[in-house]
């Protein structure tokens, strides 16, 4: 089994003992992707039939609103991305695009996911990505709803201080829901 891949599958394979089968199943329907950085991933409005596993890289996601991007989230290592939308056969509503090149892995749910009505270890696996994804999303938006935007910006500089070293200043001020001078004076402080 490829050492990305195995990877993968440990982190969210940690409460359940996968068969060997089922692992083999699990990899042959993943890829390792190297992109390079402003490669759309999953663009608004489109189906999409694969979710990522960020190996190495840093992803956002957007939308557009009256024309402008929102930064909805931003996403590094062992962060998966995707559009939960596109799980269900749907159009995504944001835009996933890499903000540095980047390793990926993969994973087709066109054709993993028919797999979870046959293999209740394949079902359980799918399970917990989406579960780690739910509090992933769940997580962005307690912080973007509940709080000020001076004290969003001290959570991120406490718990995600590399977002600043790797994402532009304009997306992180865009997240946080303030103007690029904003977040200047803030961090001047």
């Amino acid at each position: 089994m490829d050492i990305l891949f195995k990877t993968f599958i440990d982190h969210f394979a940690t409460n359940q003992q996968l068969s060997t089968h089922t692992k083999v199943e699990i990899c042959s329907h993943l890829s390792v992707l190297n992109l390079y950085k402003k490669h759309v991933l999953i663009k608004e409005n489109q189906r999409h039939d694969y979710a990522y596993f960020v190996i190495k890289g840093a992803v956002r996601s957007y939308y557009l609103k009256d024309g402008v991007e929102v930064n909805a989230w931003f996403a590094l290592e062992n962060d998966i991305v995707g559009s939960l939308h596109n799980f269900k056969g749907n159009p995504s509503r944001e835009t996933i695009e890499l903000m540095e090149n980047s390793t990926l892995i993969s994973i087709n749910l066109k054709k993993i996911k028919p797999l979870m009505f046959s293999n209740i270890e394949i079902a359980n696996f799918i399970n917990a990505i989406i579960e780690d994804y739910a509090l992933f999303l769940e997580d962005k938006i307690y912080f973007s709803q509940m709080m000020r935007s001076v004290d969003k910006y001290l959570i991120l500089l406490e718990k995600e201080p590399q977002l600043f070293q790797r994402i532009p200043l304009t997306y992180i001020a865009s997240f946080l829901g303030i103007s690029r001078e904003t977040l200047s004076r803030l961090r001047a402080k």
